[in-house]
């Protein structure tokens, strides 16, 4: 089974297709045995999944945010271990922030290994049209839940 670094050396061409914009970051990092700290990911963690077309990761960590914020608001804001929520959400963040480039390597192989690799393919490059969906649905799902909580919390 070949490394990572060498898997990267010999479909170079193909990954830079694949990525296409800020394709020298992820080659760079993909290249070095180091861990790189991907601050977009850590800083817009759903958006970047979504902006990278990796949509159904997107979902679950918005999802698993939401139900955070369910948790927070039923249970933790009645005890003063409130900041519950919001510190384990920096844990998710700074976990993601570690491991954003390994999430896109893994889809970007899968892609290229899974059938035959067009540089045109819907899969490649990123999406703004995914992350207004993303921000769409979490807008959504955010006005229904507080519209639950405020219903349940005050009659």
């Amino acid at each position: 089974m070949e490394s990572r670094i060498e898997y990267v050396e010999k479909h170079l061409g193909s990954l830079e297709d694949f990525v296409r914009k800020n394709s020298k970051y992820y080659l760079e990092s993909w290249r070095s045995e180091k861990i790189k700290f991907n601050f977009a990911a850590f800083l817009f963690e759903t958006l970047w999944f979504a902006y990278r077309k990796m949509y159904k990761s997107a979902v679950v960590l918005l999802l698993i945010n939401l139900l955070i914020n369910l948790v927070t608001f039923l249970f933790l804001i009645k005890t003063k271990f409130f900041m519950g929520g919001t510190i384990l959400v920096l844990f998710i963040r700074i976990y993601i922030g570690f491991k954003a480039n390994d999430f896109y390597f893994m889809k970007a192989e899968k892609i290229l290994e899974k059938r035959g690799f067009e540089p045109e393919d819907r899969d490649c490059g990123t999406s703004m049209l995914g992350v207004v969906i993303i921000i769409f649905i979490a807008i959504v799902f955010q006005v229904l839940l507080d519209f639950y909580l405020g219903v349940t919390l005050y009659y």
